[in-house]
């Protein structure tokens, strides 16, 4: 009885490249989320360069302009995407699920 290695390389490889594709696909809806918590006004940027919390006046009304909605709308589509890949993962492994 022998290893396929070819077999066993071609599994580390696709797992390798799907992992990797998950955890892009998941952090880029992380910075579209964030672009549009930046958008409506959620966090303003400091003189000193760092990043905090808007204090005068938040949550704005009628602050969802189209840019963040368009950018809030690409980070769900992201999500979605990435969970569907981790499902599709899931249903390659169980093999009651074929």
């Amino acid at each position: 009885m022998g290893i396929d290695w070819f077999a066993f390389l071609t599994v580390a490889l696709v797992s390798l490249v799907g992992a990797c594709f998950v955890v892009t696909v998941y952090s880029i809806g992380l910075r579209f989320w964030s672009a549009a918590d930046t958008r409506a006004g959620k966090y303003t940027v400091k003189d000193d360069g760092t990043v905090g919390p808007a204090t005068d006046g938040f949550p704005v009304p009628g602050a969802a302009n189209p840019a963040m909605r368009w950018f809030r709308s690409l980070s769900v589509a992201c999500f979605v995407v990435s969970g569907a890949a981790v499902l599709y993962g899931i249903y390659l492994i169980v093999p009651q699920f074929h």
